[in-house]
């Protein structure tokens, strides 16, 4: 099972993602927890996308969700030209990957409470440790982002 949107940069494309996942039948099988973590990171995921994409016009980003061999896959491309943006994505996802995502978590809230600057910056560290979401950036050459967010389900009873 696979759903795929190819997302032209605008907001209300979440309420479709959404009600997407609402309907899932084998994410509402898993229950509450799991079917909030799900909405969650794909939420954070297509944010990050829309919210980092750049070009002129505005370049496309792609969501994609998928089940295969009882693993949840959401998948977010989009593009970027800005140095920057990547390398701190780059050492955001080394951190996850390096750390507990709970004491991530709690450090980026206790930076937040300390020099609050109006961006949160939490997404991916959510995902990681609200979302128990695995995630990994898959390499480029290209200007395009891909981050894969992965969970399996559940066993079944």
């Amino acid at each position: 099972m696979s759903f795929t949107l190819k997302i032209e940069p605008e907001w209300n494309i979440i309420k479709k993602i959404k009600e997407f996942i609402n309907s899932e039948p084998r994410i509402l099988a898993q229950g509450e927890d799991y079917r909030e973590a799900t909405l969650l990171t794909a939420i954070e995921l297509v944010e990050n996308g829309l919210k980092y994409s750049e070009g002129e016009p505005p370049q496309s980003v792609t969501f994609q969700f998928e089940i295969i061999d009882d693993v949840v896959t959401i998948e977010v491309h989009n593009s970027t030209t800005n140095p920057e943006h990547k390398a701190a994505l780059a050492e955001t996802l080394d951190k996850i990957k390096a750390s507990n995502p709970f004491d991530l978590y709690v450090e980026r809230l206790e930076r937040i409470r300390d020099n609050p600057d109006g961006h949160s910056r939490m997404g991916l560290v959510r995902i990681a440790y609200e979302g128990e979401f695995e995630l990994e950036c898959v390499p480029s050459d290209s200007d395009i982002i891909q981050i894969k967010a992965r969970r399996p389900l559940a066993a079944s009873e």
